[in-house]
C-alpha cells in the first residue's frame, strides 16, 4: 500500500546523505483509515533513536500523497536472506541466527519501554507486525527494525474494528487471533517464530493450500503444535531449543516478560557456543550471499548519483531578466541561482521573461512578455541585420554603458537599397498599367508571366489548358488597409500585396491565409467564378482581421525541472506548423494566443517525458499541475 524510493538530498558534490522516502499509493491516499495508521507511524517511530530502529527524518504531504523520509538501510530483510538460503539449499548459521535476533529484541525492548519525552509518560508501543520482511540486515552486519504503520501507542488509541486483524497471518500472537488486549510479549511471540524459521529453514505457522482457518488454529495451539528446532537442524543446542519454546508459550505470562530479557538469553548461548562471532561475521556472510546484487546494486547507484549531480547542477542556473535596470530605462540582463526543488515565487515569475525562446523575433505565433504594458508589436520588432557600432558614455553611477549609434556607410547603403525599390515598383505598376489597356488579360495568355508576385494555383498547368482564364483578386482589408506588416499566402505559395493585384485562375479551389501581427489568423477557402467577375476581371474580397485574443497557461511537473516545447497546430501563410516556443517548468500565466497545440515535456537527464494537447480559447486560465512525467518510450539518442 506503499511505495519505496531510494533517494539523496540535493547537495552538490556527491555530498547529499542517501535516504529512502515511503510514499502512500495515490489510491489509498483517500482512505482516512490508512492515512491516520501512516501518520501514526510517523507519531510513534520519529522519536526513536536506537542502533536496532530504522531512523525517521521527515514527514509531510506532497500532492496530496503523505510520505516519511528516513533512514536508508543498505542491505536485505530477512525473508531476502531466508530465500537466497533456501536457493543455495543451505541454512543460515546458528550463530548468525542467534546475533540478528538478540538485536532486533534490544530495539523492540527500546520501542516497548520508550517515554515520551516531554511528559515522561509510557507510550506502551507494540508493532504487531514483527516479520522477517520487518527486520532489515545491513551489509555492515547491524540489524534493523522498520515499519510501525501498524503499531499501537497509547497516543493514537487502537483503530482496530471488531472482527479485523492488524498484521501478517503467520506471524499473529495467541491474543491477536483472540482478540485479546496486546503488550510487547505478543511481539516477542512473533520474534520466536522469526527465530524458529531462521534455525530450521523453514515456516512454522503455515498449512496446505494458505488455508487460513488452519492456520490460526495452529497458532492457538501452539504449545502442542510446535516442535524443538534440534528436530529439523541438529547444530541446534538444547539451551536455544529451549529458549525458543518459552518465546513460542501460549501463555504470555510464561514468555519472555521483555524484549532485554530474551536479548540477554541469547547473548548467554552466544557467549557459551558461538563466543567468536561478532557483528564482521555477519557482515561477512551477507555480503558473500548477496556479492552479485551488491556490484550490479553499486554500478546503477554511481550512475543514479551522477544523473543527481547533473539535475543540481541544472536546478542552480535558472535565468531570468529583471523588470528594469537601476536607471528604469530598460531591461537588463542579470542571472539568478535557485537552489533545486524550491518553487519559483510567482511574483518572480510574473515580472521576469524568459530568455530561453527558441525562435525568431518575427516568429509567427507570439508569445509576449508577462511585464505589463509590453505588446505584441513591440516584443515581435526584429532587430538590425548589422550590429551598428557601440560607444560607451557614462551612467549615473559611473559606470560605462554601451550606446548604439548609426553606421553612416550602413545608413547610406540603406537609403540607397530603398531608392532602388521604390523605382522597381514604380516601374512594375507602369508596366501593369500599359499591358491592361493595349494587350488585356487573354485566355491564351500565362498568368504566371503577367507579373511578378502574381500568384498562379499550383495545380494548374496553362500549357497544358490553353482555355485557363485569369482573375483579379482586390483585397480590401478591415479593420484598416495597412499592408505594411501584413503577410498572405494563396495555396501556400506567398502574395506580394504591395505589389499590384493578385492573379488566380478561374473555377480552381483557393486558399487564403493572412498574418498580422496581433491579430488572429485569417483563413478562407473559395473560388472564383466568372459571374462573380466586375467587369468580366476584377474579383473583391473583403478580408476582415480579428485582433488577436490571449488565454494563459500555469503548468508544473515532477519532477520540477523540465524542458517544455509548445508547438502551435493551426497553419500560417506559408502552409507550415508554427515554430516551436521552449520554456522550461515551472511555468506561470504563460499568455498563449488562442488556438490549437502540441505541448511536450521532456527531462532528458532523467528520461522521462510527457506530450498532451490543449485548446486555448478566449480568456482560457489553463492550469496543469504536478504533471507526472513517465520513462520515454524511446531513450535511443538521448542523455
Amino acid at each position: 500500500m506503499a511505495e519505496i524510493f531510494r533517494a539523496r538530498l540535493a547537495s552538490p558534490g556527491s555530498s547529499g546523505r542517501f535516504v529512502v522516502i515511503k510514499r502512500i499509493q495515490g489510491a489509498y491516499s483517500n482512505n482516512n483509515e490508512f492515512v491516520q495508521m501512516f501518520r501514526g507511524e510517523v507519531q510513534v517511530t520519529m522519536r526513536f533513536t536506537h542502533p536496532n530502529i530504522v531512523q525517521l527524518y521527515e514527514s509531510g504531504e506532497e500532492s496530496g500523497q503523505q510520505f516519511i523520509a528516513m533512514e536508508l538501510v543498505e542491505g536485505r530483510n530477512l525473508r531476502q536472506i531466508l530465500s537466497k538460503i533456501s536457493q543455495k539449499q543451505q541454512r543460515v548459521p546458528v550463530a548468525a541466527s542467534c546475533h540478528m535476533i538478540e538485536q532486533a529484541a534490544a530495539g523492540l525492548n527500546y520501542a516497548h519501554g520508550f517515554k515520551d519525552r516531554i511528559t515522561g509518560e509510557p507510550l506502551n508501543v507494540v508493532h504487531r507486525d514483527v516479520s522477517p520482511q520487518n527486520i532489515l540486515v545491513s551489509y555492515d552486519g547491524n540489524i534493523k527494525v522498520i515499519d510501525f504503520g501498524i503499531a499501537k501507542a497509547a497516543t493514537n488509541g487502537d483503530a482496530t474494528r471488531a472482527g479485523v486483524i492488524k498484521g501478517k497471518l503467520s506471524y499473529l500472537s495467541p491474543e491477536q487471533v483472540m482478540g485479546e488486549a496486546l503488550d510487547g510479549r505478543s511481539d516477542l511471540f512473533a520474534l520466536g517464530i522469526v527465530l524458529w524459521e531462521l534455525l530450521t529453514g523453514k515456516r512454522l505457522f503455515v498449512a496446505e493450500g494458505d488455508n487460513e482457518f488452519q492456520v490460526l488454529k495452529m497458532i492457538e495451539s501452539c504449545n502442542s503444535y510446535v516442535k524443538p528446532p534440534s528436530s529439523f537442524n541438529q547444530e541446534v543446542p538444547k539451551e536455544l531449543d529451549a529458549l525458543v519454546l518459552q518465546a513460542l508459550n501460549r501463555d504470555p505470562r510464561k514468555r519472555f516478560q521483555t524484549g532485554d530479557e530474551m536479548a540477554r538469553a541469547l547473548r548467554k548461548i552466544l557467549a557459551l557456543h558461538f563466543s567468536d562471532f561478532g557483528a564482521s561475521d555477519l557482515s561477512t556472510f551477507v555480503k558473500k550471499l548477496f556479492h552479485d546484487l551488491i556490484v550490479e546494486d553499486r554500478k546503477q547507484l554511481q550512475q543514479l548519483n551522477a544523473k543527481a549531480e547533473d539535475l543540481i547542477a541544472l536546478g542552480n542556473q535558472v535565468i531570468t531578466k529583471d523588470t528594469l535596470s537601476p536607471n528604469q530605462s530598460g531591461p537588463r540582463d542579470v542571472t539568478r541561482i535557485t537552489n533545486l526543488g524550491n518553487k519559483f515565487e510567482k511574483s518572480q515569475i510574473t515580472n521576469a521573461e524568459k530568455v530561453e525562446v527558441a525562435i525568431q523575433p518575427d516568429r509567427q505565433m507570439k508569445i509576449p512578455s508577462a511585464r505589463s504594458g509590453a505588446t505584441p508589436a513591440s516584443a515581435s520588432r526584429p532587430s538590425p541585420a548589422v550590429p551598428p557600432p557601440v560607444k560607451k558614455t557614462h551612467s549615473p553611477s559611473g559606470a560605462p554603458t554601451p550606446v548604439q549609434e548609426p553606421n553612416p556607410i550602413f545608413a547610406s547603403i540603406m537609403k540607397m537599397a530603398v531608392v532602388v525599390g521604390v523605382i522597381a515598383v514604380a516601374g512594375y505598376w507602369l508596366k501593369g498599367q500599359f499591358l491592361q489597356k493595349n494587350e488585356g488579360v487573354g485566355p491564351s495568355r500565362s498568368v504566371a508571366a503577367s507579373a511578378p508576385g502574381a500568384v498562379v494555383n499550383p495545380g494548374v498547368n496553362t500549357a497544358v489548358n490553353p482555355q485557363a482564364k485569369a482573375a483579379r483578386i482586390k483585397f480590401r482589408f478591415f479593420p484598416d488597409g495597412n499592408l505594411s506588416r501584413t503577410r498572405a499566402a494563396i495555396n501556400s505559395s506567398p502574395v506580394d500585396l504591395a505589389g499590384g493585384d493578385v492573379l488566380v485562375t478561374v473555377g480552381d479551389p483557393l486558399e487564403l491565409v493572412v498574418d498580422r501581427p496581433g491579430f488572429v489568423t485569417y483563413r478562407k477557402e473559395f473560388t472564383v467564378k466568372e459571374s462573380d467577375l466586375s467587369d468580366g476581371k476584377d474579383f473583391n474580397l473583403d478580408v476582415k482581421l480579428e485582433p488577436m485574443v490571449y488565454g494563459t497557461l500555469t503548468l508544473s511537473t515532477v519532477p520540477d525541472l523540465a524542458d517544455v516545447t509548445i508547438v502551435s497546430l493551426d497553419q500560417g501563410t506559408n502552409g507550415n506548423l508554427q515554430k516551436s516556443v521552449i520554456l522550461k517548468t515551472p511555468i506561470y500565466r504563460e499568455k498563449l494566443p488562442v488556438g490549437h497545440y502540441r505541448v511536450i515535456i521532456r527531462n532528458d537527464l532523467l528520461n522521462v517525458e510527457k506530450t498532451f494537447q490543449i485548446e486555448v480559447k478566449q480568456g482560457d486560465v489553463i492550469v496543469k499541475n504536478g504533471i507526472p512525467l513517465e520513462a520515454a518510450r524511446n531513450p535511443a539518442g538521448r542523455r
